[in-house]
């Protein structure tokens, strides 16, 4: 099933694109299928839509762990989805 992933991460542009650039064509190997961010009162906030669970945790131990690793990121920095939920309608 298709799941929903919000992320309000503590981070800033620079950051976000950094990490950005290592990890969405990995991202959408492991299926991803919609990936949007911006500001949000000052805050970043990304939206993003999995075809499954499965593949957003692969997602995240073997890319965007890596990837913070890579920038030296704190566990602390490290961000988490705030919300994840199944998707019960998709379309325009």
């Amino acid at each position: 099933m298709a799941i929903g992933v919000i992320w309000f991460p503590d981070v800033d542009k620079q950051t976000y694109d950094a990490v950005r650039e290592k990890v969405v064509p990995s991202g959408k190997e492991k299926g991803l299928q919609f990936h949007a961010a911006g500001d949000a009162n000052g805050r970043w906030c990304i939206f993003e839509l999995w075809q499954s669970r499965d593949g957003l945790d692969r997602f995240m131990r073997e890319d965007l762990a890596p990837a913070f690793d890579d920038l030296n990121l704190s566990a602390e920095q490290r961000p988490q989805p705030d919300h994840i939920f199944e998707v019960a309608f998709q379309g325009p």
